[in-house]
């Protein structure tokens, strides 16, 4: 591996080379844990020409798999059923970025039947995508199996976790709270071996009044106290936690306040119904 392969050059005119991306993965604790769920915005400057968009997309995720982690994980989402559409796990393009759509059509990848929200898999722990329920961040989902795992970590590749930390809905389902709803959605999957069927899957989302949070706060607090490891990285951000340490926090804040993942408190009368249109995020 050339360490000093140049990847972005950021607006200060410094490069993020292959050493400096991998170095900074290691400082906010990305390495070396048995699963490493990641989300993605390459966003660190403008990429270096001469390596194209497969040389890129390549050497990230061959960067990401250095770090040795065991399983490595990505959101594949589509929102397929959601936006009136069927979903095909081996041909249905995910809307989560480039980088995520080049894991999950990696040789040897596997992604979850899900046309909600299927997540692309690399490693040991396939259960997490073979094996998930019907509930896309409910009871059996990707994020309740790594809930039960003992050493999952999620990391934020350029993008900030205040912008798509989609594991904290998991916690509000499993807390139940009043401003969102479980609602089905219906439609037609075809599964990897080519084999299709009718089905139903479940989301649990906000009413259509709510409006969700948008000031950082959860990244500000658990950076500040370290809990969440961050540093800066060309343009933009490396950032690190625990599953665990997530989910504690997310619990305690909750229930201290129901309102702490909105921005202004949920109307308690005439909730009107979720409507979904090109939906890409929950």
């Amino acid at each position: 591996m050339d360490m000093d392969q140049r990847l972005f050059r950021a607006t200060s005119g410094d490069w993020v080379t292959r050493g400096s991306l991998a170095d900074g993965l290691h400082a906010v604790g990305a390495a070396g844990h048995d699963i490493l769920y990641v989300h993605t915005d390459i966003s660190f400057g403008q990429p270096d020409p001469a390596l194209g968009r497969e040389g890129l997309l390549a050497a990230l995720l061959e960067t990401l798999l250095d770090l040795g982690s065991g399983t490595l994980l990505m959101p594949a989402f589509t929102f397929s059923f959601c936006n009136g559409e069927d979903f095909d796990v081996r041909g249905s393009r995910s809307r989560m970025g480039a980088l995520n759509e080049y894991l999950r059509k990696r040789p040897g990848a596997l992604r979850s039947e899900d046309p909600l929200m299927s997540t692309a898999l690399l490693g040991a722990k396939t259960h997490l995508v073979t094996a998930v329920g019907h509930e896309s961040v409910g009871e059996g989902c990707t994020f309740d199996l790594l809930h039960r795992e003992p050493d999952a970590h999620f990391l934020f590749l350029g993008v900030r976790p205040s912008k798509c930390f989609t594991f904290s809905h998991y916690v509000e389902e499993r807390l139940g709270v009043p401003y969102r709803y479980r609602r089905p959605f219906r439609g037609r999957v075809t599964a990897a071996d080519g084999t299709g069927r009718e089905d139903t899957y479940h989301l649990f989302v906000r009413y259509k009044d709510v409006v969700p949070a948008s000031d950082g706060a959860f990244e500000a607090e658990t950076v500040a106290a370290g809990l969440m490891a961050q540093r800066p990285c060309g343009d933009a951000f490396l950032s690190a936690i625990d599953e665990r340490t997530a989910y504690a926090v997310y619990e305690d804040r909750i229930r201290a306040d129901v309102h702490y993942m909105l921005a202004q408190p949920y109307p308690r009368v005439l909730l009107d119904e979720f409507h979904a249109h090109n939906m890409i995020a929950l």
